[in-house]
């Protein structure tokens, strides 16, 4: 491990130093180096050169890199490392990397960083895997593992029709162009700020809406219990806001009773439409065109859980119309609230996003229902009546 492990510590001394071309002394002229961090790989001594030449230029002096730990042989070796600032641990300044050698030119050849990130979601990553994971096999043409009972009778939606194929990547296009539009697009495309650049005074209002999340706090306050105060919102925009919510909450059992996704993570994916963002239900909608439409016996029946969800949507949903009309009378009456959420769909990205994921849901459950309720029954007609039908149906 001797050369090795002394020819990387000559480098990460050398940049600590922002001695590039020391640095780059020790870097083979083929060198593929691999910065996680970056989309692409950095083929050559010359692209390595002005990665290395861009981080020194853009860091500050006293942020050092430090090594933890290394092991390996005289050819390749894996390290641990961490960021120091002004001789401090910098926050999310961990990584781990790998470095390789060549054995003619005794110089670095390959390399991967890995770097710590800043947002660690824990075990919704296994959500996401496994969310990700059927979208993966399709593009990439795989099948899905055989059961070790050996292959199954494919049912006859297991091979999309083409319409269901045409439908699944629609959805798929809409995804990318809500996350796109909604939440990337610069401020010059749409009113508000992107994710990217978001505002404390956005966050305070997202924070705000949140905290009256179906009026627990406002209600509570009203009781005589301050232990915590409710922010101020205008009554406008926290009706439409828990309206949205509301909506989302009973779409649970709404998705427990679909036969067709039964093998996707249904309460993980609607538990991200509830409290991240609703983008999450245009690709639960393409994956379950994919799986088969057969149902159990049982699965399409409506037990306590669809009564509580559907009794719980129902009363938030109503008292948000309330509120959105009758709430602070000093602001005038239900014309100049329309108005003013009318400005702030016009100038607001946070509003405009609820105002696109309600349409969305009235689309998905006209769906959805529609895929549960067998045809001929009246009580189908329910689906057509925007959120009110999907709580009476769960309730009934």
């Amino acid at each position: 491990m001797g050369d090795a492990a002394n020819r990387i510590r000559q480098i990460y001394a050398a940049i600590n130093e922002r001695d590039v071309p020391q640095a780059i002394g020790l870097i083979d002229e083929n060198c593929r180096y691999e910065d996680l961090n970056f989309s692409a790989t950095f083929l050559g001594k010359a692209a390595v050169q002005g990665l290395f030449s861009e981080s020194c230029q853009a860091v500050p002096a006293d942020l050092q890199f430090v090594i933890d730990d290394i092991t390996g042989d005289d050819l390749a070796v894996g390290i641990t490392w961490h960021v120091e600032l002004n001789e401090g641990p910098f926050p999310n300044g961990r990584g781990v990397s790998f470095y390789r050698f060549s054995p003619e030119t005794n110089k670095l050849i390959y390399a991967r960083d890995c770097v710590e990130p800043a947002v660690k979601p824990g075990k919704a990553a296994f959500i996401l895997i496994r969310w990700v994971t059927p979208l993966a096999r399709y593009w990439l043409g795989q099948k899905p593992p055989v059961s070790a009972h050996g292959p199954s009778t494919p049912a006859p939606n297991d091979l999309p029709a083409p319409n269901i194929v045409l439908i699944q990547k629609l959805l798929w296009i809409a995804t990318a162009i809500y996350v796109g539009l909604l939440l990337l697009s610069p401020p010059d495309w749409l009113p508000g700020e992107p994710a990217w650049a978001i505002q404390p005074d956005t966050m305070a209002e997202i924070l705000n809406e949140s905290l009256n999340f179906f009026f627990i706090l406002p209600l509570l306050n009203w009781m005589g219990i301050s232990y915590l105060q409710a922010p101020s919102v205008h009554p406008a925009v926290q009706g439409f806001f828990n309206l949205a919510e509301a909506w989302i909450f009973m779409f649970l059992p709404l998705m427990l009773m679909d036969g067709r996704s039964r093998q996707l993570p249904r309460v993980g994916l609607w538990g991200c439409a509830m409290f991240l963002t609703n983008v999450f239900l245009m690709p639960y909608m393409a994956l379950r065109l994919g799986k088969p439409a057969g149902t159990s016996p049982d699965s399409q029946k409506k037990g306590a859980l669809a009564r509580l969800f559907g009794s719980v949507g129902l009363t938030v949903g109503s008292l948000a119309v309330m509120w959105f009309c009758l709430n602070q009378p000093e602001l005038g009456g239900v014309l100049s609230r329309f108005d003013y959420l009318g400005q702030q769909l016009a100038g607001n990205r946070v509003t405009l996003a609820f105002a696109v994921d309600i349409s969305l849901f009235w689309v998905f459950q006209i769906w959805l229902m529609g895929a549960i309720i067998p045809v001929g029954e009246r009580i189908r007609a329910l689906r057509f009546i925007p959120f009110w039908g999907l709580g009476i149906w769960l309730v009934v």
